[in-house]
């Protein structure tokens, strides 16, 4: 364990001594200027097509997905042309009950016993 300190402080320190020894660089006084330039000329040219390809959010499509669904949804329930009611729904369920047990095989139970 110890080595290998040793051997990783010699490497920063060689490291440190050869970055002391390349010779530090002038910027150009427009360099800002010319990137803050080019820059702008990319974002007035892809505006749009960095919009589409960065701007896709999958909350926003599944919000749209559910909004055109609520709408066809909603849609569909006002323009239908006969309008339902839950009195008509109601009846129709007594009718086919009473279909299914006002039968003539379950009419025997229907009679009143002449026992009691």
């Amino acid at each position: 364990m110890k080595r290998s300190t040793e051997q990783r402080n010699a490497e920063v320190d060689r490291t440190l001594r050869i970055l002391d020894e390349i010779p530090r660089l002038e910027v150009h006084h427009l360099f800002r200027a010319r990137v803050l330039q080019r820059v702008e000329s990319l974002d007035n040219s892809n505006t749009f097509a960095v919009a589409m390809a960065g701007g896709f959010n999958p909350r926003l499509a599944f919000f749209g997905l559910l909004l055109i669904l609520n709408i066809a949804s909603a849609m569909l329930l006002f323009m239908h042309k006969t309008p339902q009611s839950t009195i008509s729904g109601s009846a129709g369920i007594a009718e086919v009950f009473s279909e299914d047990y006002g039968g003539p095989a379950l009419s025997y139970y229907d009679q009143p016993s002449a026992d009691r």
